[in-house]
């Protein structure tokens, strides 16, 4: 058993949304990521892992390229394997991200592709 304080995991840059990972398995790893307002994640997708995010504090917009949403505290939203998405942070944000899957590397997009 792993017992994870998210509250010390804490950061934040002026210049980008920071990850902290806080444990990591051969199919998992999860993080707790500090936004700052107004910042982006490129648009990107994870071919063989599931990107799910809980937001902890404060709100951003999430984006799958068909819709974009506005979350809050206690939200959570699930990027299946695959999925094109986006986030953007509307205010300080933190969220706590779970990447399920054996290979979680990111691929980046240039665009949003056609549908």
């Amino acid at each position: 058993m792993e017992i994870l304080d998210l509250k010390a995991s804490k950061e934040f840059s002026p210049t980008h949304h920071v990850y902290k990972t806080l444990a990591e398995t051969p199919n998992s790893a999860i993080s707790v990521v500090g936004w700052e307002p107004g910042q982006t994640s490129p648009i990107h997708s994870h071919p063989d892992a599931d990107e799910i995010y809980h937001v902890l504090e404060g709100e951003g917009l999430f984006n799958d390229g068909n819709k974009e949403v506005r979350l809050g505290p206690g939200a959570t939203v699930i990027f299946p394997a695959g999925e094109v998405h986006r986030v953007t942070s509307v205010t300080r944000m933190v969220l706590y991200r779970v990447q399920a899957g054996r290979d979680r590397h990111s691929e980046m997009v240039d665009g949003w592709p056609a549908r």
